[in-house]
């Protein structure tokens, strides 16, 4: 007997092991994708699936040759499937977000990329993908500003809410031109202490930002009180604000503002603040009580306390963050990283500045370093006839070329997917590190420009998302 129980040891024990420590079915999906063969993983994850129903993994894969494939419609509902049956599957969650994107639902894109950063253990990866949501938010913009501008004559203005606001960038009526950054940044401050009342609702200003892209606009046009009824429809606001801010003797200045409606044109309210410029955020904070006071809109104690909260009180630094959003509209994230940089080393207490500069850095290795005119440095270095760096791709010509992220699994791309047993409270955190992640890498032409006469932001189109090889 016992000579028996060996013999079946020696067979059968051998062979076990050679079977456990073979390929998983898994594996060899994933090797088929890393070669492009997406045909034959889809085939073998479909047959899995009918055996398996229940098992996330085979239909996220199958997910991923159909996206490899360019299906994207059919993609993310087998990314959604996988979702509901996973809801901490984070490549998942970001592969449905990249086949949105692709299908230009930039809402529901962001959301879901929102729904990986919470998700992922990766800090690289999450901090890129914010920057990308960033850029995506801007190009729904375009899109609704497109929309708006298309379907102009069938807009209807009485139907805005009255509780709509929007805030126009202010004009610089002084004779300094270093001061011109503060149009936007002192519209930004308004902005985000206006959006602080919850019983208004405020039009971003990234938003203004591509309807003045679209139409083309100059400050002139901005302020121009014949244009206000236009602007107001085209950002569904009910009410706009505007106003100038010029330089007066001794380091003081003026801010003036009006708040006047879409419809009519009618004057809600006017305000005026003089100050010095070292009390610069107090003025703003002054300027925008004395317009909720005009409008009669009654504030509560944690809105009053919330608007009085001051980023900054070095005028320098707010000068800079300015600037930087400036750059930023114009798509030069280069300049713009080191403007924000600027901020936050004169106050570093700025957390927006620091926040900003993160943000813009992480934009630039999206989109690719920009020079001072707002080209894309490997733009140049291509058509000079360089070799660019590993994971660009090299273009010739003056067109530029849609570039794109390589491919998951091993070379790039997406994000690894974390190993559901290695997730929070679940294993060991050390295993998840030990995880292999490839960077991202991945260049775009913004388009060219002068400094005089600014390049758009350049978010149309964006680096792809994960691009694998495919069929």
């Amino acid at each position: 007997m016992n000579s028996l129980v060996r013999l079946l040891a020696a067979v059968f024990v051998p062979a076990l092991l050679l079977i456990s420590c073979g390929p998983s079915l898994s594996d060899i999906t994933l090797d088929l994708l890393q070669e492009g063969r997406n045909d034959e993983a889809l085939a073998r994850m479909r047959r899995a699936v009918v055996l398996e129903p229940t098992e996330p993994a085979y239909h996220r894969l199958m997910g991923i040759a159909l996206y490899n494939k360019k299906q994207y419609a059919e993609a993310a509902k087998t990314f959604e499937k996988v979702l509901k049956m996973d809801e901490e599957d984070d490549q998942s969650a970001y592969y449905l977000a990249a086949a949105y994107e692709e299908m230009k639902e930039y809402s529901k894109a962001i959301q879901y990329y929102r729904l990986y950063t919470e998700l992922t253990f990766y800090g690289e990866y999450k901090e890129l993908v914010e920057a990308r949501i960033k850029l995506l938010y801007r190009q729904q913009m375009e899109a609704e500003v497109q929309k708006a501008l298309q379907m102009e004559q069938q807009l209807d203005v009485a139907k805005v809410p009255v509780n709509t606001l929007a805030v126009l960038y202010f004009e610089n009526k002084g004779r300094k031109s270093e001061y011109d950054p503060l149009r936007k940044g002192l519209a930004e401050m308004l902005i985000t202490d206006l959006s602080k009342v919850k019983t208004l609702r405020v039009v971003e200003r990234v938003r203004l930002q591509q309807l003045v892209q679209e139409l083309n606009l100059s400050e002139t046009d901005l302020v121009d009180q014949k244009s206000a009824p236009r602007f107001g429809k085209l950002l569904g606001a009910y009410r706009l604000v505007k106003g100038s801010f010029f330089e007066l003797t001794g380091e003081k200045m003026n801010i003036d503002a009006f708040v006047t409606r879409t419809r009519t044109g009618s004057v809600d309210a006017t305000t005026n603040i003089t100050g010095s410029m070292q009390e610069f955020f107090r003025m703003e904070k002054e300027l925008v009580f004395k317009i909720l006071d005009e409008m009669q809109i009654k504030l509560s104690d944690e809105e009053r306390q919330a608007i009085l909260e001051v980023p900054t009180e070095n005028f320098f630094a707010f000068l800079q963050y300015s600037r930087g959003l400036e750059l930023e509209d114009r798509g030069m994230y280069t300049q713009a990283y080191e403007a924000y940089s600027q901020a936050a080393a004169a106050d570093p207490d700025f957390a927006q500045a620091k926040s900003s500069a993160t943000s813009a850095k992480k934009a630039e290795s999206i989109v690719g370093p920009t020079s001072s005119s707002g080209q894309n440095t490997q733009q140049q270095s291509g058509e000079s006839g360089e070799t660019p760096q590993s994971g660009t791709e090299k273009t010739t010509g003056s067109s530029p070329s849609k570039p794109t992220m390589s491919g998951p699994m091993g070379i790039g791309g997406p994000p690894p997917s974390s190993d559901p047993l290695n997730r929070s409270g679940q294993g060991s955190v050390g295993d998840r590190m030990n995880n292999t992640i490839n960077n991202i890498q991945n260049t775009i032409n913004p388009g060219t420009g002068s400094q005089t006469q600014p390049p758009p932001t350049v978010v149309s189109p964006l680096p792809g998302p994960p691009n694998p090889p495919g069929n």
